[in-house]
């Protein structure tokens, strides 16, 4: 089966759906009918899946989009914007502690969708009913988080990218304070935490390989013997995979494959020890002697 992964309009989904025999280009504007009803998406990635891939199709592409499907657009934003103001307005008339956030309009329009942030349950069956009547459609009300909202509404990182939930599927990640210590981060609030003030999706990206390259990695303070001498560790750079250690005025980097366990204690492997003994006086009156 041929599948089209697809960014619907207006919304950070990412549907894999049927390509239904079409042939479609990356990019490409495509009329797509999914769960949640027919709408207009972009093909942004177009290839050929295994059913063992363990990817869920939900829907199939229609067409690809036509001129008149075209001037169909400005209409629908017009309902989206007239249908965000009638939504707030009567929200506040009805004292509805809510945050309204983005309003959709499919596009056959049976169905308008409105997002909404509360901190509690809101009761919004009387508010439902009044825009029903107003748009003669089917009205659904979305509650989401606040690392929904700020995927809704977008924004860019302090890395000067576009935020990383805007790109995601549907399912945030968990992300826990585990991962930045993994990453010897600044655990300052401020530093790693997104604009919805949620710790950054980014700091699972590399979770997995800090992890795998710190096992075996010693501590900062933790003891290393190098025959009958203890160094202490004084720095340690994962992704380099070195470690400084020092011994009175003395400081040595290492490489995580000069290390080896014995009992519990980290031990400098012979041939180490013996170039550390061997190194000449110029070498050992440096800050940083360097194997």
């Amino acid at each position: 089966m041929e599948i089209s992964a697809v960014k619907l309009r207006n919304s950070y989904q990412i549907n894999y759906v049927d390509t239904n025999n079409l042939f479609v280009n990356q990019n490409a504007l495509c009329v797509v009918e999914t769960e949640h009803g027919v709408d207009i998406g972009n093909v942004f990635k177009c290839r050929k899946y295994q059913s063992a891939s363990g990817l869920e199709v939900k829907g199939k592409l229609l067409r690809l989009i036509t001129q008149d499907d075209l001037k169909q657009i400005p209409e629908i934003e017009a309902i989206e914007r007239n249908a965000f103001n009638k939504c707030r307005e009567k929200a506040r008339a009805k004292n509805l502690d809510m945050k309204l956030i983005s309003v959709k309009c499919l596009f056959d329009r049976t169905k308008i969708i409105f997002y909404f942030v509360a901190e509690n349950r809101i009761d919004f069956r009387e508010l439902v009913r009044d825009l029903a009547s107003i748009f003669r459609t089917r009205i659904e009300m979305r509650q989401i988080g606040v690392r929904d909202e700020a995927r809704l509404v977008g924004g860019y990182g302090p890395c000067g990218k576009q935020l990383c939930c805007m790109h995601q599927s549907e399912d945030f990640e968990p992300v826990s304070i585990k991962m930045a210590k993994e990453q010897s981060l600044n655990l300052n609030s401020l530093k790693i935490s997104g604009m919805c003030g949620r710790l950054l999706c980014c700091l699972g990206y590399e979770y997995k390989l800090y992890k795998e390259i710190n096992d075996g990695m010693p501590d900062l303070g933790a003891e290393i013997r190098a025959g009958d001498v203890t160094y202490l560790v004084t720095g340690v750079d994962t992704l380099k995979e070195t470690i400084q250690m020092r011994h009175r005025e003395r400081t040595v980097e290492i490489m995580k494959s000069d290390l080896e366990t014995r009992d519990g204690m980290y031990i400098l492997k012979k041939e180490v020890v013996t170039r550390i003994e061997k190194s000449d006086d110029d070498s050992a009156d440096e800050d940083v002697y360097k194997l």
